[in-house]
């Protein structure tokens, strides 16, 4: 039995590492679908520069962001849960690239399977590469997928 971590964000190229996780899955498979929430989503402090006389807190509830993620995610969950012996799902907040690596460290996956976005040498020194810094860091296998 492996341990498979997909990294999902809802983009195409989240959803073709999950199509090639699945065709390299085996039934008796564990797979954890992981989603990442930017912290800064609502806390930011150029959210709090541009809008500083407005309670966020009292717009945004807290949690709200996450609940949609699991509701999201677990839509995504119960489509492949056939296909493998479980499917969990998490959903965490921070830095995507800190927390898929570790999600992968605490579950003990065998593998990481990330999706490729493609912004090339320009977007990556702009905004740096998720997958890249998974790569670079991490401690089991990495699949990325284009």
């Amino acid at each position: 039995m492996k341990k498979i971590l997909i990294a999902y964000d809802g983009s195409d190229a989240s959803k073709k590492a999950i199509e090639m996780a699945l065709k390299c899955a085996h039934s008796d498979d564990e797979i954890i679908l992981l989603t990442v929430i930017p912290a800064e989503l609502v806390e930011s402090s150029f959210t709090k520069m541009l809008l500083p006389t407005i309670d966020l807190s009292s717009i945004v509830k807290s949690g709200t962001f996450k609940e949609k993620a699991m509701e999201t995610i677990s839509k995504v969950a119960k489509d492949i849960e056939d296909s493998v012996k479980k499917v969990d799902v998490v959903v965490e907040a921070g830095d995507a690239a800190d927390e898929i690596l570790l999600a992968a460290k605490k579950y003990d996956v065998d593998i990481i399977v990330v999706g490729y976005k493609g912004y090339g040498k320009e977007g990556r020194f702009l905004i740096g590469s998720v997958t890249d810094k998974i790569v670079r860091h991490a401690s089991t296998s990495v699949m990325v997928v284009r």
